[in-house]
Formats: structure tokens, C-alpha cells, sequence
């Protein structure tokens, strides 16, 4: 088939009433990869995604004359709190780069892919965000690094402990909660302290991205110890990276804590068991503090490529971080991407 003509295709941002194009688009394009296996992406979802985010919208688009979606590199927002400036950042998570089939050859001596990407950076890039971050696919890391400055951060492991540990003796009590109490601020500005750089996760932040989501079941677990708070955890025991393992994307605690990790795990296994899983697997930058704290409670390392291999990349705007230093640094969870 010949490549659509591009004289009728012009970069904007986001217009109110362009989810139902984006979607017809995204949907044709993620069938074409996934195959039979693929549910098509909801309305519901895109609003939570994108319109519902507190901390505001990020979608670059390529618009035809006649409305159709022809591409879009998209992003999702998030505070991150750095020691290393004394305040917060907004980071952006890559997501969503897509384009339409019959507009992925042409005339142009940039791809579509390419054009779409630099004019969000353009528009967001040390503007309203300071760093953009990504697991990118095989295809579109070689374009990323080679085209789009994409550097990388770690390729990663996945850490794995079977379920039906010994049981934990730690005093902490662990609940399945429906939302996390507003404590849960405090309890981040505590644990703030022994992280040089991670996700501000507060109420309003929590809230939106698990209680709020609206077609994945996370588990929310709240620790706390003699009625005070000692932690927060968020488990998914379906639809993970690796078959028959419960994932726990999100982890806020004191690492210099004994107690809280190994009760939180202990209740993590209790609801993985149930839901059939034989493996606890997270994500964890293996430097830091919580990351090494996972290690010494019998989590171990797995190459990602094992199933499929996930590369963490990084490139930054106005930041300062390089990506040694995010290695080294970097509180990172799977909770602040879309793979959870």
C-alpha cells in the first residue's frame, strides 16, 4: 500500500474531543502488534490517563485535514522529589507513541515518529518538565537513542522470591485498604529522607494512580504499628510481566525499618497464593536503600530479558541528572510507569 500523502498533516497539541481519533488510532495500532490477545483501550481509561492526571496533560499529535490520528507521542506527568535540588521536579513518563500504518513511509527525510516527538519536546521538554523517562520497546529505543537523545539508565532485573515463605514475626499489621489514609503524607515525608530522587507519593498522587484507575484490580496495603503508620504497598496478582507472578509495583517505607518490608511481603505472599501465583517479583534500583532492603529478605535478581527485556531510559531537559546518576540514585518502581 502507498504511504498517505503528509501535506495534510499538521503537529498540535491535544484538543478537546480528539480522545475518540486518538483511540480509533491506538487501537488499530496495538491490535496490528498484540494480536488476537488485545483488549481495545476505553474511553474510561484515556480520561483517567490523561484528563483526570493531577498534575496536567502531555499528548502531541500529527491531525489529518479529515481528523484521523496520525500519530502521537504522548506523556504522563509526575512530581519527583530530588535531594540533590532541595525541591520537587516533574518528571514525564513516555507512553502511548504510535503511528498509523498508512503513515509510517512518506517523502520526508524525518520519520512522522520523529517529528511528533521533537515538537513535544519543544513544547514540555524544560518547560513544564525537567526530565522524560521510558521502557521503550526494542524498535523504538534504536530510533529513540539514535534520533531523540534517549541514554541509558539500567537494563533491568526483575526481583523474584517464591511465594510460601516463612511467615513473618514483626508486629506491624498490614491492611487491604480502599484508598490510603491521608497519613500516607506524612509517612512520605518521612521516608523522603533516605531517597536522593523518587516519586512524590502523597494522597493526591496514590489516589489517582491506583485508587482511581479504572480497569486494573491493585491490592492497597496500609502498614501501620501500635495504630501508627509504618508503610504503604501497592500489589497486582494479574496481568504482570511474568506468568504466575504477583508484581508489587509501588513501596513506601523506612528502610532502616526491620519490621515494616518483611510484614508487608508476608501479606503480599498471603494474597499472591490466593490468586495462584507462585513467585513475588518488584522492580527496584539495586543501589539504593529499599532496593537493597528487598535483596536481604530473600528477593533475588532475574534478567528481564529471562521474558522480555525492559530497558529504563532516560533524557533530561533541564534537570542536571545524568543517567549515572539516576542509576546510582534513582528510587524508581514500576508504579510510575504504565507496566503495572
Amino acid at each position: 500500500m502507498a504511504a498517505a500523502p503528509m501535506a495534510d498533516v499538521e503537529l498540535r497539541e491535544y484538543r478537546p474531543g480528539d480522545e475518540t481519533a486518538i483511540l480509533a488510532t491506538f487501537n488499530l495500532v496495538f491490535r496490528e502488534v498484540c494480536g488476537d490477545s488485545y483488549v481495545d483501550r476505553t474511553l474510561e481509561r484515556w480520561r483517567w490517563e490523561f484528563a483526570d492526571n493531577p498534575q496536567g496533560m502531555r499528548v502531541m499529535l500529527a491531525v489529518t485535514s479529515d481528523g484521523l490520528v496520525a500519530g502521537q507521542y504522548a506523556g504522563v506527568p509526575m512530581r519527583v522529589w530530588s535531594a540533590q535540588h532541595g525541591r520537587e521536579l516533574s518528571f514525564f513518563h513516555a507512553v502511548d507513541s504510535m503511528v498509523h500504518p498508512d503513515y509510517r513511509k512518506g517523502l520526508r527525510k524525518k520519520s512522522l515518529f520523529i517529528e511528533v516527538a521533537e515538537r513535544y519536546f519543544e513544547t514540555w521538554g524544560g518547560v513544564a518538565d525537567e526530565l522524560g523517562f521510558g521502557y521503550p520497546v526494542r524498535p523504538a529505543w534504536r530510533v529513540g537513542e539514535r534520533y531523540l537523545g534517549y541514554r541509558l539508565v539500567r537494563t533491568l532485573d526483575f526481583l523474584r522470591r517464591p511465594t510460601g515463605a516463612v511467615p513473618s514475626d514483626s508486629p506491624v499489621t498490614v491492611d487491604v485498604v480502599e484508598a490510603f489514609p491521608r497519613e500516607v503524607d506524612a509517612l512520605f515525608a518521612e521516608a523522603r529522607q533516605h531517597c536522593a530522587c523518587t516519586t512524590v507519593k502523597d494522597a493526591r498522587y496514590l489516589d489517582w494512580r491506583y485508587a482511581a484507575c479504572p480497569d486494573v484490580d491493585y491490592f492497597l496495603l496500609w502498614a501501620h504499628r501500635w495504630g501508627r503508620p509504618a508503610g504503604s504497598c501497592v500489589l497486582r496478582t494479574e496481568g504482570g510481566l511474568v506468568p504466575a507472578t504477583a508484581t508489587i509495583g509501588d513501596i513506601l517505607i523506612d528502610p532502616t525499618d526491620s519490621e515494616t518490608l518483611p510484614a508487608i511481603v508476608q501479606r503480599c505472599d498471603e494474597l499472591a497464593v490466593t490468586a495462584g501465583c507462585t513467585h513475588l517479583m518488584t522492580v527496584q534500583n539495586p543501589q539504593v536503600a529499599v532496593g537493597r532492603a528487598f535483596a536481604e529478605i530473600g528477593f533475588t535478581p532475574e534478567p528481564s530479558a529471562t521474558w522480555l527485556e525492559r530497558k529504563l531510559g532516560s533524557r533530561d531537559f533541564t534537570s542536571g541528572l545524568t543517567q549515572e546518576w539516576l542509576a546510582e540514585n534513582w528510587a524508581y518502581a514500576l508504579g510510575d510507569s504504565d507496566l503495572f
